[in-house]
């Protein structure tokens, strides 16, 4: 009887081991600059921004103590798209960023009061009531 060598020896496995290991790495690789890009960077820009010391200094010229200041953030012009301009993915990732970045802020920041000034929406004159009022539902999540 003959023997029939299918071909299943250890020698085979190695072109299949290589190939899974660089796909492990270039999934490893991806969700690190996932994670970056898309989460640590707001740390990472925003643990940068502090408070500035208010210094007040007396008539006699010495310092006092600090009094209590008042910590505002100012947010404007988040151009907020509406149904009509701009395509659902564009605005699922700019919400996205803009939803990390006020968060990040806020948590790292802490301020007291935050003012929001100039255009949130980019489409108030061409929409209709519902989505109005679904895009202001939106702004205020």
């Amino acid at each position: 009887m003959a023997m029939i060598e299918l071909g299943f020896g250890r020698q085979n496995f190695h072109p299949l081991k290589r190939k899974s290991s660089l796909l492990l790495k270039l999934i490893a690789v991806v969700f690190a600059v996932l994670l970056f890009c898309e989460f640590l960077i707001y740390y990472l820009a925003i643990f940068q921004c502090n408070w500035p010391e208010v210094k007040t200094t007396a008539s006699d010229g010495e310092q006092t103590t600090r009094e209590p200041v008042l910590k505002a953030m100012f947010l404007a012009d988040t151009h907020l798209l509406g149904e009509f301009l701009g395509h659902w993915l564009d605005k699922l990732r700019r919400e996205w960023q803009m939803e990390r970045a006020f968060q990040t802020a806020l948590w790292l920041l802490q301020p007291e009061v935050v003012f929001i000034l100039g255009d949130i929406f980019d489409e108030g004159k061409w929409s209709t009531p519902e989505a109005w009022a679904d895009d202001v539902e939106r702004f205020q999540k």
